[in-house]
């Protein structure tokens, strides 16, 4: 099945992969700008808008190390046509639901099927590339997410407001029900003549305890959940409502307050993934993130514009900054537990996500106060800064962060 397919050039099938991440990154985050219409369309109180994004996020996190094991074992081909396939009839079956149960089902297909894509967008980095080029492979992977991204921002709230619901969502599952065609049709796991990388031999519980057990993959977790914790609580759900019903934005202002955070996000990706950046400069990027959110939430009344965009702004540069996370691990694993280590490396921002998504709903039904229950976004950063303090790189993270 590997070589199944026409033959493209290496940068031709990691382009096109980097397309199936900018899909997924769309998928992941198109509830956030959504989150108002959910709302109405739904009949739902925030708490149960938290839920169901929480569902989502908490799904693709569950599924981080099976993918992870999946990329080592199965290959990225048919690990990616799976994703893109399940993103697909979840975005479709969410473009048609009408009530909390049926969107629910959609979001969690869609949880499911992201959690196939980024870590095996990283195995085909590892099969056709050089080592020396992951970290800008991973800066492009991360620039395409960032594209998906701005599509969530300004693009989805028009297309929401011009056509509505179901056509824009049905339109983008259907595209993406299209790429997973495209996958299976044209991405190969290897060079031609090269034989794809050997499964591991080892056993899954040894790979993972391995992989756990590494300085370099713990590092790697505190980095990510850390900074890019933040910027998915923000742009996946919480941050259009908080600029809107916190902060008194209109809608229009109000997502291109977003696009700026995800064009930040975009920037930093680039430039750290040509520079790197030193495991101290990621520490005292959570301590600004977290003192940044802190002074945004503690400010009596409207935050002046200009503290809102540049912590909008830092937080968009920590997500950036959070794929470095990756880096880290990669440098301190064996290639066998690549797949393991990332999926581990992962688990940091989602579940850090996914608990502050639920505390900040649950928050804000309880006592109507949206600018309130957004404390979480300033806390994950303080805690994993004092981790990251404690638990120093290994040698090899830290040559490789540098």
């Amino acid at each position: 099945m590997d070589r199944a397919g026409l033959r493209l050039p290496g940068w031709a099938v990691w382009g096109l992969a980097a397309g199936f991440y900018l899909t997924a990154l769309f998928h992941r985050n198109a509830l956030g700008v959504a989150a108002l219409d959910a709302q109405a369309r739904l009949g739902i109180t925030a708490g149960q808008l938290a839920v169901l994004s929480s569902l989502q996020l908490a799904l693709y996190l569950a599924m981080q190390v099976p993918a992870g094991l999946a990329a080592d074992r199965w290959g990225p081909r048919r690990t990616l046509a799976l994703g893109l396939l399940l993103m697909g009839a979840g975005e479709v079956a969410f473009a048609a639901a009408t009530t909390l149960p049926a969107a629910a089902a959609g979001r969690g297909l869609i949880g499911i099927g992201d959690a196939c894509i980024f870590l095996n967008v990283l195995r085909l980095a590892h099969s056709w590339f050089p080592a020396g080029r992951y970290a800008l492979l991973t800066g492009i992977a991360g620039l395409a997410g960032a594209v998906g991204q701005l599509l969530t921002t300004v693009p989805l709230g028009t297309g929401l407001d011009a056509v509505g619901w179901t056509p824009t969502f049905l339109a983008t599952g259907t595209v993406t029900l299209a790429m997973a065609a495209a996958c299976v049709l044209l991405v190969r796991d290897a060079p031609a003549g090269v034989p794809p990388r050997p499964a591991s031999p080892e056993p899954v519980r040894t790979a993972l305890r391995m992989a756990a057990a590494t300085p370099a993959t713990r590092h790697g977790f505190w980095v990510h959940m850390g900074l890019m914790g933040p910027f998915v609580t923000v742009t996946a759900l919480w941050g259009h409502p908080f600029l809107v019903r916190a902060q008194g934005m209109a809608p229009g202002p109000a997502r291109a307050s977003l696009l700026a955070t995800v064009a930040a996000f975009a920037g930093a990706t680039v430039l750290l993934g040509v520079l790197g950046t030193r495991p101290a400069l990621l520490r005292a990027h959570a301590v600004t993130l977290s003192l940044a959110w802190t002074a945004v939430l503690a400010w009596p009344g409207t935050v002046p514009a200009a503290l809102m965009l540049g912590t909008l702004l830092v937080t968009g540069a920590g997500g950036a900054a959070g794929l470095l996370g990756f880096d880290i691990a990669r440098a301190g694993n064996a290639p066998a537990r690549a797949g393991a280590a990332s999926g581990l490396v992962n688990l940091g921002g989602f579940s850090a996500a996914v608990t502050a998504n639920l505390v900040i709903g649950q928050v804000a039904s309880a006592t109507g106060d949206l600018g309130a229950a957004m404390w979480p976004v300033a806390l994950v950063p303080a805690i994993a800064a004092a981790a990251l303090a404690v638990r120093r790189p290994s040698p090899a993270a830290a040559a490789c962060a540098a």
